[in-house]
């Protein structure tokens, strides 16, 4: 395809206007299928797994029939916790359970205890909070104790926003991060359970906001779309969720503008002969813009000036209307 460099003087202010306008009006009323999740939370179907200590915590370690081992210890920075006869000793990185079997192993060798028979609970955790930011209804800090489901606390916040994506990362307070893809679908369920994963107190959930794409000009649905599928959407998705070409659209001399390096550039499209399937379809990008001019303008599609001009006129039919 022939590209044109574009005058960015001309196509930024474009480029922007259009963007502000569909991202906040049809953006939203034209993202079908993105996810709501609204059911209450603890419906996850899996299993609780333990919460691992962490630097801060307050841990309560009692030894069975010892009443003088009961204790109360902060972790440290470091991970340790100077515990009664053994000293200081590395905790954090391991669940209540593994911290009593290595407190038992250490004062049974010790000879301190013959049969110690140690219990050990975080009584208090350095950050009983999970921040869920980004595109959820309600951004925040949400209060919890011991392990949730990554479901349970998107509903806590009350769900995503038909532009989220569907790509979370999660930022454990241990400093490990995870990227999880989930497809958070009210109508499939079973999906949605086997993306689940578990979410610990201090942890960060951070759900991005979806790549758009923006139809323009002769199509029944003029606006931006949410590229839903793992980021990814192509030239005849994107018209099809458009509503398709109309009949006066000139639809083998479409245009996209997209973005690079140096400014603006465009390509003529023969949507025609893609749809048709004589030309292989188009994966689009982030804030492309397809536009389909009408048959009278076809002919004065014939520098980037008029594509923006063209342009221009399209964004400001689709916010009227």
């Amino acid at each position: 395809m022939k590209r044109h460099q574009l005058d960015t003087s001309l196509c930024l202010p474009l480029v922007l206007a259009v963007a502000l306008a569909w991202a906040s009006s049809t953006v939203a009323q034209n993202g079908a299928g993105a996810a709501l999740l609204n059911r209450p939370p603890s419906s996850a179907k899996t299993v609780a797994m333990p919460v691992p200590i962490a630097s801060g915590d307050l841990l309560e370690i009692t030894v069975f029939d010892v009443p003088e081992l009961t204790q109360q210890v902060r972790i440290g920075a470091d991970g340790k916790a100077q515990l009664a006869l053994i000293g200081n000793t590395l905790l954090a990185g391991l669940t209540g359970q593994e911290a009593a079997e290595l407190i038992a192993r250490q004062l049974r060798e010790g000879n301190f205890v013959r049969q110690p028979q140690v219990n050990v609970l975080i009584k208090e955790f350095s950050s009983q909070g999970v921040s869920v930011m980004g595109e959820v209804q309600h951004p925040g800090v949400y209060q919890v104790l011991g392990a949730r489901t990554l479901l349970d606390v998107i509903s806590l916040a009350g769900g995503l926003t038909n532009v989220a994506d569907s790509r979370i990362t999660i930022k454990h307070r241990t400093g490990a991060e995870e990227n999880v893809t989930v497809k958070l679908k009210n109508d499939d369920a079973p999906s949605s359970l086997a993306s689940d994963v578990q979410i610990y107190p201090g942890d960060l959930v951070m759900a991005p906001r979806a790549g758009v794409v923006y139809v323009l000009g002769d199509v029944n649905r003029p606006g931006g779309f949410v590229m839903q599928d793992n980021g990814k959407i192509t030239l005849l998705q994107a018209l099809a969720q458009a509503g398709g070409a109309t009949t006066t659209a000139s639809v083998n001399h479409a245009v996209l503008l997209r973005k690079n390096g140096d400014g603006y550039v465009t390509n003529k499209l023969q949507v025609g002969r893609i749809s048709r399937g004589q030309d292989g379809d188009v994966e689009l990008h982030p804030n492309d813009i397809v536009f389909l001019p009408n048959n009278r303008l076809k002919s004065g599609l014939r520098s980037a000036e008029n594509v923006a001009t063209s342009l221009g006129s399209a964004s400001i039919y689709a916010v009227v209307h």
